[in-house]
């Protein structure tokens, strides 16, 4: 009898411990007895922004110093996961890794009366200076007082990496690093060599300076 009854008093106590210690997680809100937590919700992904661009083909300015100026026909830009990857592609047999040089102006606050303005009315506040040769492109920032001081009217902001491609280049870079937040923006890309030292020539716009300036949205 003696043993049943230890037996007894000792189920009784785990009970009663069992009881408290699930008590005292419940206040915590921790305790799986019957109870179940909410799972946390999944953050969902902002949506990719786009802008895919075509240039005829042949529409280049001639300049007897480039036999073959740099034709451009299309530009991709994409924006997901805080990085716009932009891919600029040039008419076969137009792309020379050595000279060719394209520059995309960016309207990041998609207010025109900000930044250097450009011939389609384009408010440039940052830019992509892609320079093959080099295998990089560079980041410039608007200058407007140097600007209009009639000194340089971009400055340089940092660099990235570039992949060449059989006929382009593509370039991917933080949002923060052109004074982006949302990624929409509006821009335009430009070919030119450089000719000499202190010159040189711009062959080809895309967009036309005739039209609107691309939108990423």
């Amino acid at each position: 009898m003696r043993h049943k009854e230890t037996i007894g008093m000792t189920w009784s106590a785990v009970t009663r411990m069992a009881r408290r210690t699930c008590a005292a997680a419940a206040i915590a809100g921790a305790c799986g007895c019957g109870s179940s937590a909410t799972p946390p919700s999944t953050p969902t992904p902002a949506p990719m922004l786009r802008a895919d661009v075509t240039d005829p083909i042949g529409d280049t300015v001639p300049d007897a110093r480039v036999p073959v100026p740099p034709d451009l026909v299309r530009a991709t830009a994409t924006v997901e996961n805080g990085n716009l990857t932009l891919v600029v592609s040039l008419a076969p047999g137009t792309f020379d890794r050595q000279t060719t040089r394209v520059v995309a102006l960016f309207d990041t606050d998609q207010n025109p009366a900000t930044g250097i303005r450009q011939q389609n009315g384009l408010g440039a506040d940052f830019g992509l200076d892609f320079f093959p040769g080099a295998g990089r492109t560079t980041i410039v920032r608007a200058d407007e007082p140097g600007c209009a001081a009639r000194q340089s009217c971009f400055v340089d902001a940092g660099s990235a990496s570039i992949a060449i491609l059989s006929d382009g280049m593509q370039a991917v870079v933080p949002l923060s690093a052109i004074g982006s937040a949302s990624g929409r923006l509006s821009f335009q890309m430009s070919s030119y060599v450089v000719v000499s030292p202190t010159a040189s020539v711009t062959f080809d716009f895309l967009p036309d300076v005739s039209l609107a300036p691309a939108r990423v949205q």
